[in-house]
């Protein structure tokens, strides 16, 4: 298994990995939700271990907006607060479980194992002659592999989720940059060279635009 640990206290992050890796789990580190969501965009995890507390914002926060784009990694929220609110502030994010600080090491590891094996089953996504395989994080089309960036991978995989319904553009904007407002050209950069890659090469369009609404992405 390897893990995504999201923990700005160093000391904990350290004894969190020795003790991962003397149970057969390889844990990769962040220090923030910035350093997390690049190791996100690079790699595919079987688990999330997340601080709520972060130095750039809400552990919780950042579960449901990679939730929301198709990050399908069980999530474990780690926290201080007890409170019944809290913990359903956090399952309402998408969380997998949750434990508080502070904690047993073998607790965690039993917890990781136990999301880690729900979700062991990884969907692939098939719309038409497009394949989305998220355990692999690769799509493909007519069998051939496309070349997809960070970016377009998030957009693909929430219209796929909505196909064949509109998504619109707001929608896909507020995933994609949550806290910062997009400069205007932003998105339609991103889905010029998605048309590029899932469209250009093959006989007929899946991307679509509905003037005025949205987007979506149909079978034919």
């Amino acid at each position: 298994m390897l893990i995504l640990l999201v923990e700005d206290n160093r000391l904990l992050a350290n004894n969190l990995i020795q003790y991962l890796a003397l149970n057969g789990l390889d844990c990769d580190y962040a220090e923030d939700i910035q350093q997390a969501e690049y190791c996100l965009s690079q790699q595919q995890f079987d688990a999330i271990v997340l601080d709520v507390n972060l130095p750039d914002g809400c552990g919780i926060s950042a579960c449901a907006r990679w939730k929301a784009q198709c990050q399908l990694a069980p999530v474990i929220l780690l926290t201080a607060r007890s409170g019944l609110d809290d913990r359903l502030q956090g399952f309402a994010a998408g969380a997998d479980d949750y434990l508080i600080k502070p904690f047993a090491m073998a607790e965690l590891v039993a917890r990781l194992k136990a999301v880690a094996k729900r979700h062991q089953a990884l969907p692939v996504l098939q719309v038409g002659e497009l394949e989305i395989d998220f355990a692999r994080h690769c799509a493909f089309r007519q069998g051939v592999a496309l070349q997809l960036t960070p970016t377009a991978w998030q957009i693909l995989t929430i219209l796929a989720r909505s196909s064949p319904n509109v998504v619109s553009r707001e929608e896909l904007e507020r995933s994609l940059w949550p806290d910062i407002p997009p400069d205007s050209d932003s998105l339609r950069s991103h889905l010029h060279l998605l048309r590029r890659v899932v469209d250009k090469p093959f006989s007929f369009r899946m991307l679509h635009t509905i003037r005025g609404v949205g987007l979506c992405l149909k079978a034919c």
